[in-house]
């Protein structure tokens, strides 16, 4: 008679209709799921904008600097570079227009005195924006040919 009890059983469940729907708590379950994933999307997405932006400053910054050291580099007379290139550039606008930009220009000058066996300059660019902590600088050497 025990497994008779069982058969009647396990047949009323099978008859039973399927549920239909979500529990509350299994509601707010994936929802607090949901919202944590688009949290997480927005705060990656968020990173990402600044680190661009910060990548895209960086970029005009250095291409500005590479740029002055070009200059520097096909400048038409040797011992005319300090007076030529030697300056503070304020107000610089990048290709991009993403700010101004300031250019610094200094030039070291290595021995050139008579009796020096060494001759050579050190020009150095730095470049830096009001609105960027970073500072790109670029360092080349000159010699006379």
């Amino acid at each position: 008679m025990g497994s008779r009890r069982s058969l009647n059983a396990n047949a009323a469940f099978a008859r039973r209709q399927p549920r239909r729907g979500l529990t509350l708590a299994e509601v707010i379950v994936s929802l607090a799921i949901l919202g944590g994933v688009l949290l997480a999307l927005g705060m990656f997405s968020a990173r990402l904008s600044q680190a661009t932006s910060t990548a895209r400053i960086r970029i005009t910054a250095a291409q500005l600097a590479s740029e002055r050291i070009e200059q520097a580099k096909s400048a038409p007379r040797y011992t005319a570079i300090e007076s030529m290139f030697v300056a503070t550039e304020a107000n610089l606008a990048g290709p991009d227009s993403l700010g101004r930009f300031t250019r610094r220009t200094w030039v070291t000058r290595i021995g050139g005195q008579v009796t020096d066996t060494i001759d050579y300059k050190i020009v150095t660019v730095q470049v830096s924006q009001a609105n960027s902590s970073s500072i790109v600088r670029k360092t080349t050497v000159i010699a006379p040919f």
